[in-house]
């Protein structure tokens, strides 16, 4: 298999939560063309602001397995009922059916909802499988027969229709095109992997969202309305020609001014956008906010997203599962640095070993430019990672980051934080930022 771009495959289940947390708040409503869409939280649930839904939350409970390097359908059953028994504070309609017909046992859940398929052949094709497909389609990037019979099996955890895994099977093709290939129009690739009598539905419904005003696909809780909804918002959305990575947010806030379940739409066009465009192109004012079910953040879901896409492997320094990378930085930039900006004392600027020593000189806030583990810092510093390489061409969209990251950093410090801003070495990424 090639090299994969690990900042879009980061990106496909960053940007699922990222699009989850924007609609939140506008579930079951219609915002229109004018309204402001933010990450506020609210809606019918009482979502915290940054707060991802169900949709996420079962995701993640797939991304748990994948992360491990294996498709363990029983594993996922199991997490899915941990989940469900919290319990969550939204679950869609036919999954919740299922879930309490398995009554409480993982391994009754694919039979439930052949079951519950068979007893409402009308409405057991809802969108709650193809909203958690990134997970599945990282675990088999490169291999589309083995995709295709993941996303099947997966979506028949919870829903017995065909029609819900022909979707599924469309979308992580459409994740794995934009991951490999920085396609967005991946998903017309998926339909050779249907089965023949089935292809003419599917290329008509992707004609359908390609030619018709997003806003058309409304009430969209049917899976096969929800992906054109997506697909519409993600292919009728402009990619700014000066800033192309803004497409994810632009197309983001196109999905929720659909209306209706806004934020199943949004997460799953945020599988694809985020898949093309990167973890680095979701804003921080964004990232900052996310959170969910078992207290993770986005830097989790990144990890997560890495390891599946790497087969549950961390590269040679232990990334992105090692709790700490000071040690081995250590043997490249052997002295610390942690030195305050002459213009603002209460901002920190050196390399990585020098990030003890700036949480020693109580530092409320750490602004990272390179790769760290996952507890480099205690709990009650705030911790914020950037995507930047010094090889300028690994690097999608550096002018993005740079500005992102500098926003961060004027923001901590306007909230008075202290700040630690730091790369490997402490010479070129965080000097360009400060």
């Amino acid at each position: 298999m090639a090299k994969i771009d690990l900042d879009r495959a980061a990106g496909a289940l960053l940007g699922l939560a990222a699009g989850d947390a924007l609609g939140a708040g506008y579930e079951f409503t219609h915002p229109g063309p004018t309204a402001a869409i933010t990450m506020k939280g609210g809606g019918t649930f009482g979502w915290a602001p940054g707060q991802w839904t169900d949709d996420t939350d079962q995701a993640v409970a797939i991304a748990d397995v994948t992360a491990t390097g294996r498709l363990d359908l029983d594993q996922i059953a199991v997490n899915v009922m941990t989940w469900a028994a919290l319990p969550p504070q939204d679950i869609g309609v036919s999954t919740g059916a299922v879930v309490r017909a398995a009554g409480g046992e993982p391994a009754r859940l694919p039979g439930a909802a052949a079951d519950y398929f068979v007893a409402h052949p009308k409405g057991a094709a809802g969108n709650g499988s193809l909203m958690r497909t990134a997970p599945v389609a990282l675990a088999h990037l490169g291999d589309d027969e083995a995709m295709a019979d993941a996303a099947r099996r997966v979506s028949a955890i919870t829903h017995g229709d065909p029609l819900t895994g022909e979707a599924c099977v469309l979308w992580c093709v459409a994740i794995d095109r934009a991951v490999r290939e920085a396609r967005l129009d991946g998903v017309r690739d998926g339909l050779a992997l249907l089965d023949p009598d089935r292809r003419d539905f599917w290329r008509a419904r992707l004609v359908e969202a390609e030619s018709n005003a997003p806003d058309t696909f409304t009430p969209n809780g049917f899976v096969v309305t929800a992906l054109q909804a997506a697909h519409a918002a993600i292919t009728q959305t402009p990619v700014p020609v000066d800033e192309p990575s803004r497409h994810l947010q632009d197309a983001l806030v196109a999905a929720v001014r659909i209306g209706h379940d806004t934020d199943t739409v949004a997460a799953i066009a945020g599988q694809v956008l985020g898949a093309r465009w990167g973890s680095s192109a979701v804003p921080w004012r964004w990232k900052r906010l996310l959170h969910g079910w078992h207290d993770y953040t986005g830097d989790d879901l990144v990890r997560l997203a890495v390891l599946t896409a790497r087969g549950g492997k961390p590269d040679s320094t232990g990334w992105p599962s090692a709790p700490s990378l000071v040690e081995g930085a250590r043997a490249l930039e052997p002295v610390p640095l942690c030195n305050p900006l002459p213009d603002d004392p209460d901002l920190l600027v050196g390399n990585l070993p020098g990030l003890p020593l700036a949480v020693e000189q109580g530092v409320d806030a750490v602004v990272s430019m390179c790769r760290v583990g996952t507890h480099e810092t205690p709990d009650h510093v705030e911790h914020h990672r950037f995507r930047l390489v010094d090889s300028g061409t690994s690097n999608a969209h550096p002018a993005v980051v740079l500005r992102d990251a500098a926003e961060a950093v004027t923001t901590l410090r306007d909230e008075g934080k202290r700040v630690f801003l730091h790369c490997q070495g402490g010479r070129s990424r965080s000097a360009s930022v400060a």
